[in-house]
């Protein structure tokens, strides 16, 4: 099975126009994995699930490994550390450099992915926006899995939308006309009365943006040949060196059950979570829906930006928001916009677009 996920995910890839690095390391990961090697015996005991993303955590930890300086003999393959050997030799060398340090990369490798991706603020961003129009009230923003917290600075990145910047101007952060449509329909206006009145997060295993080894594991998420995704992390993180938040050491629905039974009527409690779903477990799920459900009373919303379920046929993540009351009486999440799995480009599909 772990050989079918890395096949896979190398085949999307390739479709995609994507990573060339990773495309030839998981598939020499996945024959290695098929043949009883190094791959299948660093996940050997791990109850691998497609949503587990084994393929993710084992070149997360490859890359941790080099960009530590652990793997001298990779970096000419990798990207982020300046190399620019073609691809197609690199897992040779991947697969001694997994034998030769196999108890780090199986400590790693067991860990979590922690994609702290701030491209999908763009997509945050106009949601914060379309609720802050609906409720014209400050925001109490809460984010479940916010690993390094980066995403809860979304309000301070800078956003240029139809030549015109949003969020904070002086951002190191930009994105340059990440939406097609918008939320609302003068996003200017709406920007300049949106207010984030408190912030706050949880994750099993936080990661701090603000220490060296916090920083490395950023970096050690993000794919090595995507220079740009690689910078927006850094400027995301320095960001949040200037508006730092804590993130609590908590499971998502003891955490959220918690902060939703303080009952805030002049605050807008926003919860939010980008990729999330997968890396739960039902009862966990079950539990964060019950918190939501049970919540003191005050206005609440949920911003979710999930994949769409399966066999749905489509192809980009869906931003969706609850709203208790609910606005029009059916329960369901309603769509706001779909985006790319890093974020932009977001297609809104609420008023204003």
């Amino acid at each position: 099975m772990i050989g079918d996920l890395f096949r896979a995910h190398a085949a999307e890839l390739e479709r995609g126009g994507r990573s060339r690095l990773y495309v030839a390391l998981m598939r020499g990961a996945a024959d290695d994995a098929d043949a009883g090697g190094i791959v299948a015996a660093i996940f050997a005991g791990d109850p691998v699930t497609a949503g587990s993303v084994p393929q993710l955590r084992l070149l997360a930890a490859l890359h941790h490994l080099v960009l530590s300086g652990g793997a001298p003999e990779l970096e000419p393959y990798f990207p982020s550390t300046g190399g620019n050997a073609p691809p197609d030799g690199a897992w040779a060398v991947a697969q001694r450099v997994l034998v030769d340090h196999e108890a780090f990369i199986r400590d790693r490798a067991g860990r979590t992915v922690q994609t702290n991706e701030p491209g999908r603020c763009v997509a945050l961003y106009g949601g914060l926006l379309w609720l802050s129009e609906r409720h014209r009230l400050p925001i109490r923003l809460l984010e479940i899995g916010a690993s390094a917290g980066l995403n809860l600075n979304a309000h301070h990145f800078r956003y240029v939308v139809g030549g015109v910047a949003l969020g904070d101007a002086s951002s190191p952060l930009e994105f340059s006309e990440p939406w097609s449509g918008t939320p609302v329909a003068d996003p200017v206006a709406a920007a300049g009365r949106l207010a984030i009145a408190e912030r706050a997060g949880c994750d099993q295993v936080p990661i701090d943006p603000a220490s060296e080894e916090g920083r490395l594991a950023l970096r050690s998420y993000i794919w090595p040949d995507e220079p740009e995704r690689l910078a927006r992390v850094a400027q995301a993180a320095t960001v949040a060196a200037q508006h730092p938040v804590a993130i609590e050491q908590c499971s998502a629905a003891a955490w959220l059950a918690i902060r939703l039974a303080r009952v805030r009527p002049d605050l807008l409690t926003v919860v939010w979570q980008s990729v999330v779903n997968q890396y739960l477990d039902d009862g966990e799920r079950a539990a964060i829906r019950s918190a939501f459900a049970s919540a003191g009373a005050g206005p609440l919303a949920w911003l979710t930006l999930e994949p769409p379920p399966a066999g749905s046929g489509v192809g980009t993540f869906e931003l969706r928001c609850r709203e208790r009351p609910e606005d029009n009486g059916s329960g369901e999440a309603r769509l706001l916009a779909h985006a790319g799995y890093h974020g932009p480009p977001v297609v809104w599909r609420v008023s204003g677009a």
